[in-house]
């Protein structure tokens, strides 16, 4: 069957054939009828989680893909959608672009769900229903996110959005996009009612009021909301979050839990995700489709400056750095060199989709960007990574706007690197690699999404 756009899937999942052969699934459940009693509104809200585990979400690409298009991460396995994007050279049938698109579809779409069914059934409690709707506007507003910041950057276009659930996979040919101004103002009213129904701070593995505001603080600050993103961000530092001790114990590979952790997708030896497969080298039970860049300008000169992006010279003393690239030894040859950030090549480690040392940068940034930049604050901010890495602290003496937004860019492609958040900073801050082809800093549109939806416009370049 072709993409569709809004596949729903899980749990109401919907069957669409248009032949002798449409028969009913009997693996799936009519979404009228799914959504009715107390056990299928938990059901249904365990499904829009583990929709976050899709191969296209954090499965994988939306983590390790992205950073093959950036200066992080480069392609050494064999799928043409790795080497297509390492060579700046994304096409409408990218099959990763696709997953992303298509997988973020079918989660707003079980988000939907929630939102127009829970409210009507009978058997939960008010509170509970908040609970449940207010999660939904959560993961709706985070998936949405997470789609305007590749398909629609700064651009004035966005992407369709769909604010209540597809009847069938037949009734999507009318969508459109609509701009991006547009779909933050969605988000940030989702992420609005999330925050007045969800009531729990605790956990970790689903929407919490700290996952809330800092999800707020990432949204504007790609937006250009500084005042607003510092606001979001300092409200989350009074929550009580603490950085990890240890770098390395954010990312243990049994999914051990720190004071660090906001939102995590959750991941089983049943339900494995593949970050780590991709990443890791073969002989350590991975397929290292992306390797971390050499050069001057790459991921391992950027942890130790004077190795010049040999792994030969590379000797970090910035903790990061030593934990997230190293070589199969007993040789560090540029062949045997994998990211390691991940560990667990059995998928079933917990990926962070925002953590406490995330809010630090966006709370840093924005101070640096407010109309009167308080720098000295900003810089004492990101310190807190810097310290917790084993480095010196940057002075606060002597202090430029530029000096200072360009330490925050450093500090994030060394805390975040591997996790997908290059690329986006790229499109976000207008700071393109050399040689990428103008106006192709955005994703295509899936190609099968165009045939079968002709009101949506294809961004520029494809």
């Amino acid at each position: 069957m072709r993409n569709k756009l809004l596949l729903l899937a899980g749990a109401v999942a919907l069957g669409a054939c248009s032949s002798v052969l449409d028969v009913p699934p009997t693996s799936s459940v009519p979404s009228e009828t799914a959504i009715s009693d107390a056990a299928g509104a938990r059901a249904a809200l365990s499904g829009a989680y583990a929709g976050l585990q899709q191969a296209g979400l954090y499965g994988h690409t939306l983590v390790d893909w992205t950073e093959v298009l950036s200066d992080n991460g480069r392609f050494v396995g064999t799928f043409d959608n790795y080497a297509d994007a390492d060579a700046l050279a994304e096409r409408a049938d990218n099959s990763s672009a696709a997953s992303i698109w298509n997988a973020s579809y079918d989660e707003i779409n079980r988000a939907n769900e929630l939102i127009q069914k829970v409210p009507n059934v009978p058997d939960l409690t008010q509170v509970e229903k908040n609970e449940i709707v207010g999660e939904a506007y959560f993961l709706r507003a985070l998936t949405y996110h997470n789609m305007v910041k590749l398909w629609g950057g700064n651009g004035p276009l966005g992407v369709p959005l769909r604010l209540e659930p597809v009847p069938s996979a037949t009734d999507i040919g009318d969508v459109a996009r609509v701009s991006t101004a547009e779909v933050y103002t969605q988000i940030l009213a989702d992420l609005a009612q999330a925050k007045s129904l969800i009531t729990d701070d605790e956990q970790t593995r689903q929407a919490s009021l700290g996952a809330v505001s800092a999800i707020e603080a990432r949204v504007r600050l790609y937006q250009g909301d500084y005042a607003g993103a510092e606001a979001a961000a300092a409200a989350v530092e009074a929550m009580g979050y603490s950085l990890a001790s240890n770098f390395s114990d954010l990312f243990d590979a049994s999914g051990s839990d720190t004071d660090e952790d906001i939102f995590r997708v959750t991941f089983t030896p049943t339900q494995a995700g593949s970050v780590s497969f991709f990443y890791l080298a073969k002989s350590l039970g991975g397929r290292r489709e992306v390797a971390p860049t050499t050069g001057t300008t790459g991921i391992i000169a950027a942890f130790d400056p004077a190795s010049g992006g040999n792994i030969a010279n590379y000797h970090p003393t910035d903790a990061r750095g030593i934990w997230s690239i190293t070589f199969v030894p007993p040789t560090p040859t540029t062949s045997t060199t994998y990211a390691a950030k991940f560990r667990n090549p059995g998928g079933d480690e917990d990926i962070h989709v925002i953590r406490f040392g995330e809010v630090i940068l966006i709370r840093a940034e924005a101070l640096a960007r407010l109309t009167v930049p308080r720098l000295v604050e900003a810089v004492v901010e990101y310190n807190r990574l810097r310290v917790r890495a084993g480095l010196v602290a940057d002075p606060t003496i002597g202090l430029t706007q530029a000096g200072v937004l360009a330490a925050i860019a450093r500090e994030r492609r060394l805390e975040l690197a591997f996790e997908g958040d290059r690329w986006p900073d790229f499109v976000r801050l207008g700071v393109l690699p050399v040689g990428f082809p103008a106006g192709q800093e955005l994703l295509p549109i899936p190609q099968a999404e165009l045939d079968v939806s002709p009101n949506i416009q294809q961004n520029p370049g494809y």
